[in-house]
């Protein structure tokens, strides 16, 4: 009986391409599209595993940096000191004063714990009331997610943290109810979204805090900014060339120095508190290994099975190539060449893929005093191909072997 006639592919009718193009290299195209079966089963496979990997990297870059984005790029004050009695700004003048070496800008500002309520919703959030508004951008940087600077709120309005206002649905323009301790309450309208990573921030002014409570806010704390470069002791200096060590020497050094005195009850350095966070984030990093396993053993399996199908069903055309001479590496090419244009076809669904994934990942975690940058950075993607490829090629080795044990005797069978 006469064979099929065989279906001409796509890519034969871009002569330029397909006339350039060694005979094997075409065998190996017409194969790939000739198993549809296996072709969608090795893309979905694959498409996974890399997907499962730019998940794992992508939760690792939005949850590794919040520390450093907080302290360094929003709250990028050094010191925050509690007192035990309202204080002045003349208090923060005779202060660093008497610190003129080590302190280099201060200013006072309210901070209280409050309840937010919104269409029946209520949140705890901290309160911020900045003695001096014009002063604050030394100490606090307030702009959107996208970066855009954000104003500070004039009276009868407020700034509230992203994060709190999409769990709650807060939009622009929304009003909001405040609540203290004592119950007193005064009502803000949100005149913008400012990005936050730790815990939830809303400002207000001292204009509308008086205005509707009747009273001056106490300020019993202060933002403190030291001075770059102050050597304190022997051991920051021998430091000096490591900046990050520094910064947590001294003012670790000025927060003993501070709390000795009488009127400071606590005093809050943010180097300590990136510290912390670091080292509690960094755990997370087992989270990324159990994923990356996770997808080293879905691409084994995937590509194992249907390369071990693939060679199984295609034992008598594999012998006949030996039996016409091509070497050991040369049918190794010739079948696993198949496995690597479908790599690359699946890792590159897949970054599309996990892209999707990492989203919906991070969305789901949600935690109210933490908020996470979805961000996924280029090395992660360019680690997810390479460790895809570095999965895909450790099972082409162990193939190999399988394929050097079919007998030559195999293309003398017929076709049943």
């Amino acid at each position: 009986k006469a064979p099929k006639s065989g279906k001409r592919i796509f890519l034969e009718n871009i002569g330029f391409i397909w006339s350039r193009m060694k005979f094997l290299h075409k065998v190996s195209i017409r194969n790939v599209v000739r198993y549809k079966k296996r072709f969608f089963m090795m893309i979905l496979g694959i498409g996974g595993c890399t997907a499962l990997l730019v998940t794992g990297f992508g939760i690792k870059d939005s949850v590794t940096n919040i520390a450093d984005m907080q302290y360094d790029e929003i709250q990028i004050y050094d010191i925050n000191i509690t007192f035990k009695d309202p204080v002045q700004k003349s208090d923060l003048d005779g202060l660093a004063a008497q610190m003129k070496d080590t302190i280099a800008d201060a200013a006072c500002r309210f901070e209280e714990s409050v309840d937010l309520d919104f269409n029946g919703r209520t949140k705890s959030i901290y309160l911020e009331i900045p003695e001096n508004p014009e002063d604050q951008s030394i100490f606090l940087d307030l702009h959107t997610k996208g970066g855009e600077k954000i104003a500070y709120p004039a009276a009868g309005e407020a700034v509230i943290s992203q994060k709190l206002a999409d769990n709650l649905g807060i939009r622009t323009g929304d009003s909001v109810v405040l609540r203290d301790h004592d119950m007193n309450s005064l009502t803000v309208t949100i005149a913008a979204l400012c990005e936050n990573f730790v815990y939830n921030y809303i400002y207000i002014s001292k204009e509308t805090y008086q205005e509707q409570l009747g009273r001056k806010p106490e300020y019993k704390s202060a933002y403190v900014n030291i001075k770059e470069g102050t050597d304190i002791h022997a051991a920051a200096a021998q430091l000096s060339d490591q900046s990050g060590v520094l910064a947590v020497s001294v003012t670790k050094d000025m927060r003993d120095l501070l709390m000795q005195m009488e009127q400071v009850t606590n005093v809050t350095v943010n180097a300590d508190t990136m510290e912390r966070l670091g080292n509690m984030l960094r755990s997370l990093d087992i989270i990324v290994v159990v994923v990356i396993f996770c997808a080293a053993g879905l691409a084994f399996i995937v590509l194992y099975n249907l390369t071990n199908i693939n060679i199984t069903e295609r034992m008598r055309e594999i012998a006949t190539i030996k039996v016409l001479g091509f070497y050991a590496k040369e049918t190794a090419d010739y079948v696993f060449r198949e496995n690597l244009a479908l790599t690359a076809i699946g890792a590159v669904i897949g970054l599309g893929l996990g892209k999707w994934l990492h989203w919906f990942v991070m969305y789901q975690v949600n935690i109210d005093m933490l908020s996470f940058k979805t961000v996924i950075l280029p090395v992660s993607y360019l680690w997810s191909l390479v460790l895809t490829f570095v999965f895909a090629l450790l099972v082409n080795a162990v193939m190999y072997f399988k394929l050097e044990k079919i007998n030559m005797a195999e293309s003398l069978k017929s076709i049943e």
